[in-house]
């Protein structure tokens, strides 16, 4: 007899899951960490200063007897107490963590309380235990059970005592249970209604992907995904002329398995954070850790109502498969076992009269208990109605699963043989009378074509095959092992009643005596077989990148990186997801365009929005006080997608920024240098840069009689003048952001104002402009007047800069000037854009660092010169047509998506390894080049490859030139061959091509 592998916790980074507390639960052992326990030890105070408590005497008295909990929820709750301190710094002393785990290797877990408002707590029953006080599970007094085992109770100091009652490690406890529980009959609830649908023939167009993708909801799609696949070859389905309504249950399925599915999922989530939760020692000033957790509760609250509903949906979907009219083989009219329906009419009333209240009084409990400060008793009653809606939701799945296989035994007849024989023997029959081969060609293809016509799926073959096996113990079992039911044999019932106790073991999730675990993987390797095969495509507002779509991306990012390290930046590089606070409540109204990643590791997280913020984390957590920095990298935004105006969900940002403190305007200055720079040599044709200052723009709304807190709402419609006329901007400001008519009206005076930098600058500061009487205006003022001579002094301020009131820049965090780039005349929205935060980075870490920066919109600039690549190879094609003379610069001008520049080829056979060791020789001197993978490539494919591939040299050689030390060299754009000694190929190459690339 194999030993069970003990589960080992406590060691250092250990993660633990729900699926080792369900594993302890049912009594897999559990072993210690040998450097956790040396940690707790050296944690808990020495033996000499161990005081410990005195019990009051009532909780020293032998207790009464209670209804107490299932020994498996009771080592569930152990389990988790013992991992959180394992985990966790609480000075609780070795001696007591292996009195626990004692307990659940010996078996001999106390009595725990069943009640939720039990007094004793349940934890405060765990803690007298350490004390030996308490019921044993045996019944008898918790001190016998011990002396019995021989273990000494290690007793408790005050603040053990502590430790121990506090937290919510019943919750957690219960809920693993539940959790782990409910996903495997949340897979059976699918199998099942893959297998009720075809005892009713069911239209299956609702469970289709493309329907279900349409309605939005990731569960429900996922759900209708797999019943499909189970179904894979089935002919009973689609058979149905049933009217939809009669059949409601099946075709809302996918939704009500999708909401169970959503379900466990948060619940699982809530779950593995308290199951990996550390406890704490008592400290004065801190609270004690909640013993029902609001997450938790809210999320067990969900599970119970959804396990529920998934209950009333089998048990619908149940008696309509006990309603499906049967005719057996021999004509005979079959009426469906009354026993059953009686059973499931049964189940109903507990369903109604006894869980349903349960959940909502939970309910009602559990809002009632965190508005009160999260009492035990008010989570407990959450997890107990999560429980009993686990447990009806077993029971009418057993019967589900033996009603359809009862009525599709019935439909058979008489005759009816194991399905695994009737499976294979069909499909041998049916081979052969397709291939004319049986021996009795008329018997054998009716009998074939009645077993294809009454085939199931592949998933549910297997399901019926092993429900049926379970079912086995009924006294009206065939000779055959399987369901006996004919026209005149009706199921007695108390077989029926013996059958569904017979599955019971089989639909249980805790139990050990089924087969539900195999039973389920063999399903699962059924479904991942079978899934629907739909032709592939990437996801909305993403695009994959050809080679020479990649050849131009990467020149320009040469270009746009060659800009940044001339200016003296360094380059820095960031995870490409943050925890959720730290982009939150920086993008403004954008934020709703944030990314958030389902939660697999403890912490909240999302995608980042920009590069900007990120940056601004990391100076704050390196402690960085200046540095001129550029980042390359992926962002990721909720938006939606305008492909053919570069606006995607996934595109790459190309940012510099100069973070510290200088003399005002200088390093935006160079910012701004920097972008136009970077502009003019990616050579997109002619732009314009806008410019403004956040503080003039506060200072035009002050004036303009906006609320201080309407500033940022309004700046977020102002930014949209770019894309909407003004009539649409006012009307979001008046209709949807309730600002005063007049006040919009005023700000349509001040957005009009667009000019020359230096032109308009003066108007503004002119003395009975109302702008330069504002303050904060005045000083934003003398910033753009700074800025303006040191951009002119650089020789960039003409003819790109505009000065533009309009421009708002949505983004909370700027605070200075902001700008934004475009191409004129181009209809692509802005390609870059920027400007001052100088509280960003005290926003991490309460210390300000200056900031500014600019974002290149890469994703567009990409869109422009790809359209212009195209526009050049168009043009440069037909002056080739025309004139064979620029053939040469036609293929000069076309984008190359490998840099090779030599092809290695050769005349004859078995010279592949002389081409591989010309190539290497090339290599090694920096010659970028290829041999071909051909063995023996023709001469035809050897050229066409090189003129595909856009290579302009071509090495040939043979035996005859190997012999004479030579190899020819064809240059592919002048169409001129030129014989050379091999030894000075190298050499030559290099030359070649250097001369070839200063042409260009």
């Amino acid at each position: 007899m194999s030993t069970i592998k003990a589960i080992t916790i406590g060691g250092v980074g250990a993660q633990p899951s729900l699926d080792d507390v369900v594993k302890v639960a049912l009594k897999t052992p559990v072993a210690l960490d040998a450097a956790g326990s040396e940690r707790i030890k050296k944690e808990s105070p020495a033996p000499k200063a161990f005081q410990p408590e005195t019990l009051s005497e009532d909780a020293a008295a032998p207790p009464k007897l209670f209804e107490a909990l299932e020994d498996v929820k009771s080592r569930a709750i152990v389990m988790a107490r013992l991992l959180s301190i394992m985990s966790g710094k609480t000075t609780v002393r070795l001696q007591v963590v292996e009195f626990l785990a004692n307990l659940l290797n010996k078996d001999i877990v106390p009595m725990l309380p069943l009640r939720a408002n039990a007094n004793p707590s349940t934890l405060t029953v765990l803690a007298r235990a350490c004390h030996g006080v308490g019921i044993g599970p045996d019944g008898e007094k918790f001190s016998s059970t011990l002396t019995e085992a021989g273990i000494t109770a290690p007793g408790l100091s005050a603040t053990e005592h502590r430790v121990l009652e506090e937290g919510a490690s019943v919750l957690a406890g219960l809920s693993a249970l539940t959790v782990e529980a409910g996903k495997k009959l949340h897979a059976l609830s699918v199998a099942l209604t893959a297998l009720s649908s075809e005892v009713v023939g069911l239209q299956t167009k609702s469970f289709d992907q493309d329907f279900l993708e349409a309605q939005g909801y990731t569960h429900a799609t996922a759900a209708g995904s797999e019943i499909r696949a189970l179904l894979e070859g089935s002919k009973r389905i689609n058979t149905s002329k049933a009217d939809s309504a009669e059949l409601t249950h099946f075709y809302g399925a996918p939704q009500t398995l999708g909401a169970l599915g959503a379900a466990l999922a948060s619940a699982y989530s809530a779950t593995r954070a308290e199951i990996q939760s550390t406890a704490v020692a008592p400290a004065k000033g801190i609270p004690a850790a909640a013993a029902s957790p609001p997450e938790l509760v809210a999320t067990l609250d969900a599970l119970a109502r959804a396990l529920a509903a998934a209950a009333a949906a089998s048990l619908a979907r149940t008696t309509l498969v006990l309603q499906t009219p049967l005719t057996t083989s021999d004509g005979a009219v079959v009426e469906p076992q009354e026993v059953l329906r009686g059973q499931v009419a049964a189940c109903q009333t507990s369903l109604t009269t006894q869980v349903l209240p349960m959940v909502a009084s939970a309910a009602a409990s559990a809002v009632l208990g965190l508005t009160a400060g999260g009492g035990a008793s008010s989570g407990l009653s959450t997890a107990m109605a999560a429980d009993a809606a686990l447990g009806v939701l077993e029971r009418a799945l057993s019967l589900e699963a033996l009603a359809a296989v009862t009525v599709l035994r019935a439909a058979e007849g008489a005759g009816a043989v194991a399905v695994a024989a009737v499976s294979e023997e069909a499909a041998v029959a049916a081979a052969a009378a397709a291939e004319g081969k049986a021996k009795n060609k008329g018997k054998d293809r009716k009998a074939a074509a009645a077993a294809a016509a009454f085939a199931l799926g592949k998933g549910t073959t297997i399901l019926r095959q092993v429900v049926e096996k379970a079912a086995a113990t009924n006294p009206s079992v065939g000779a055959n092992g399987m369901l006996a039911v004919t026209s005149n044999q009706p199921l007695a019932a108390t077989a029926a009643a013996v059958a569904v106790a017979s599955l019971i073991p089989l639909v249980n999730p805790l139990s050990t005596a089924g087969d539900l675990g195999k039973l389920l993987s063999e399903l699962r390797a059924v479904v991942e077989a079978n899934q629907a095969r739909r032709k592939p495509k990437i996801p909305k507002g993403t695009r994959d990148l050809t080679p020479p779509q990649m050849a131009i991306r990467e020149q320009a990012f040469r270009i746009i990186t060659s800009v940044f390290k001339r200016h003296g930046a360094v380059s820095i590089d960031t995870p490409v997801f943050e925890l959720r606070e730290t982009l939150m409540g920086k993008y403004g109204e954008d934020s709703k365009l944030i990314y958030d990643l389902a939660d697999q590791g403890g912490e909240v997280l999302s995608l980042r929005y920009d590069l900007t913020v990120p940056f601004a984390r990391y100076v704050a957590v390196h402690g960085t006080t200046n540095i001129r920095r550029f980042h390359i990298g992926k962002v990721y935004r909720r938006d939606q997608p305008q492909m053919n105006r570069g606006r995607f969900r996934e595109f790459y940002q190309c940012d510099f920024d100069v973070a510290g403190a200088y003399s005002a305007m200088v390093p935006d200055a160079e910012v701004l240098k920097v972008l136009v720079e970077i502009l003019s040599d990616l050579k997109l044709g002619p732009f314009e840069v806008k410019i403004n200052h956040r503080k003039l723009l506060d200072a035009m709304l002050a004036i303009a009689g906006v609320p201080a807190a309407k500033f940022r709402p309004i700046c977020s419609a102002i930014d949209k003048l770019d894309k909407e006329p003004w009539e649409a901007v006012r009307a979001e400001m008046v209709e949807e952001k309730g600002l005063a008519p007049e006040a919009a009206d005023k700000i349509g005076e001040f957005v009009v104002l667009r000019g020359n930098p230096m032109a308009l600058l003066e108007t503004l500061e002119k003395e009975d402009h109302p702008l330069n009487a504002h303050p904060d205006a005045r000083a934003a003022l003398a910033d753009l007047r700074l800025l303006f001579g040191f951009l002119s002094s650089m020789k960039a301020l003409e003819p790109h800069f505009v000065f533009d009131l309009s421009l708002a820049r949505g983004l909370d965090y700027y605070t200075g000037i902001i700008y934004e780039a475009a191409l004129k005349g181009a209809n692509v929205g802005s390609i870059a854009a920027g400007g001052r935060y100088d509280k960003l980075v005290g926003m991490f870490s309460g210390k300000d660092v200056p900031a500014v920066g600019v974002s290149i919109g890469i994703e567009r600039v990409f869109a422009i010169l790809e359209q212009q690549v195209k526009e050049r190879m168009e043009a440069a094609a037909a002056a080739a047509a025309a004139d064979a003379n620029t053939a040469a610069a036609a293929a000069a001008n076309e984008v190359r998506a490998a840099d090779t520049d030599v092809l290695v080829a050769s005349i004859g056979n078995g010279l592949q390894e002389k081409r591989m060791a010309i190539c290497a020789e090339l290599w090694a001197a920096g010659v970028a080049a290829e041999f071909g993978y051909k063995p023996n490539p023709k001469m035809a494919d050897t050229f066409q490859a090189a003129f595909d591939q856009k290579i302009p040299f071509v090495v040939l050689f043979g035996e005859d030139e190997l012999a004479n030390g030579k190899v020819k060299i064809k240059d592919m754009d002048a169409k001129t061959e030129e014989t050379v000694a091999l030894d000075t190929l190298v050499a030559e190459m290099k030359k070649r091509i250097a001369a070839r690339k200063e042409t260009l």
